[in-house]
């Protein structure tokens, strides 16, 4: 029994090690998963990457990622994010610690100086990576978040409890467990995003679980516990990214504000904003018209 045991721990280990390194100043960093939409024909113009908010993924980005990559012929990588999507699952869920996983995606890949895009939460990714290392970065685009210690506008809160609820009572039809979800959301379209996270487990054997139950294929505790990090902003004003960034704001949304122009323009002097008639998910709600700023902008 000891001997399986140790067997098993080194097996563990071992898929735990392939997946994780030491980054940047010995903080360990996870090899993300991610989706590669190659241009029509070889270009040298700098790729793409992009990162999806809180409790997204890659999926979230697939439409847009391939009509980008054809339009301005280049390549788009649409990344998920740690303990998010099909990425690995660890601690911390810091800025520091994303950032370093993107530095070293970048790395890894051989990606040279690419454009950074990131709504939200991933904003937040793509900002402290410019300002972190900003010779790796080409251009910037922070979809609807600023540089600020902001308030979430949506009860990410509430929804961990939900999701939670869900895979505790053992729900196996998604409309049993939208009806748990219409309780503390209104919108249709955010209990549905919201849903993409959770999974049927088809396996049986699974402790606990009811054979075709859903299960959340992120770690809800650890994201519920790291709302507040998710929120602040906590890098140097001294910090500045001097090169091409563009802040697309929904208007009916309450992050692209004149409170927060100032931190805006002391950490990225040379930026512009666009502002669209949407709410907080600006890609989501007018994906036209957002690709068309991103195209303008990186072709300018």
């Amino acid at each position: 029994m000891i001997a399986a045991s140790r067997v098993r721990m080194a097996c563990q280990l071992g898929r735990q090690c392939q997946t994780m390194a030491r980054g940047v100043r010995g903080l360990s960093t996870a090899k993300l998963e991610f989706t590669a939409t190659k241009a029509d024909a070889p270009s040298s113009k700098a790729p793409l990457v992009i990162l999806h908010g809180l409790f997204g993924s890659k999926q979230n980005w697939r439409a847009i990622s391939k009509q980008l990559s054809r339009v301005l012929g280049r390549d788009t990588y649409s990344v998920d994010l740690r303990n998010h999507g099909d990425s690995p699952h660890m601690a911390p869920h810091s800025y520091k610690a994303m950032s370093a996983d993107i530095v070293r995606f970048i790395r890894d890949h051989r990606l040279g100086q690419p454009v950074l895009i990131g709504h939200s939460m991933g904003g937040k990714v793509v900002m402290r990576t410019a300002l972190d290392h900003p010779d790796l970065v080409s251009r910037l685009i922070v979809d609807d978040i600023v540089p600020c210690t902001v308030d979430l506008a949506h009860d990410f809160g509430r929804y961990v409890v939900g999701l939670r609820e869900i895979e505790e009572k053992g729900i196996a039809v998604q409309k049993e467990a939208d009806m748990m979800l219409a309780r503390i959301e209104d919108d249709l379209s955010v209990r549905q995003f919201l849903l993409t996270n959770m999974k049927k487990v088809k396996d049986p054997q699974v402790e606990g679980g009811v054979k075709g139950a859903y299960r959340s294929r992120i770690p809800l505790e650890l994201l519920g516990d790291s709302l507040n990090g998710i929120v602040a902003w906590d890098v140097s004003p001294d910090k500045v990214y001097p090169g091409p960034t563009l802040f697309i704001g929904g208007e009916r949304s309450p992050y692209v504000k004149p409170h927060a122009f100032p931190a805006m323009s002391r950490h990225f002097p040379q930026h512009e904003v666009k502002m669209l008639d949407t709410g907080h998910w600006v890609h989501a709600e007018k994906p036209q018209e957002f690709m068309d700023l991103v195209c303008d902008f990186i072709d300018e």
